[in-house]
């Protein structure tokens, strides 16, 4: 493992040491997540990207493929 040292400002330091409290884990930890999402490889799709976030919104509303009112004239463009 490398050791890379950078210099924060004081209001950046703060932030993250208040994060690191927050989270309970390292400071350490946070940044190398952080760079991590920062530095993803070229070419990863939006929805790689965004794999911890998807689904972990409820809208309330079933599956709108069940209910034929919300399919009336799908694929009509087509004819």
């Amino acid at each position: 493992m490398s050791t890379l040292t950078i210099e924060l400002s004081d209001d950046l330091a703060a932030r993250l040491a208040a994060a690191s409290e927050r989270a309970h884990v390292s400071q350490s930890q946070l940044v190398q997540e952080a760079l991590e999402k920062a530095l993803l490889p070229t070419g990863e799709s939006l929805a790689d990207k965004m794999k911890d976030v998807i689904g972990c919104v409820d809208s309330g509303v079933g599956d709108l493929s069940t209910n034929p009112i919300h399919l009336e004239g799908f694929g009509q463009w087509r004819k």
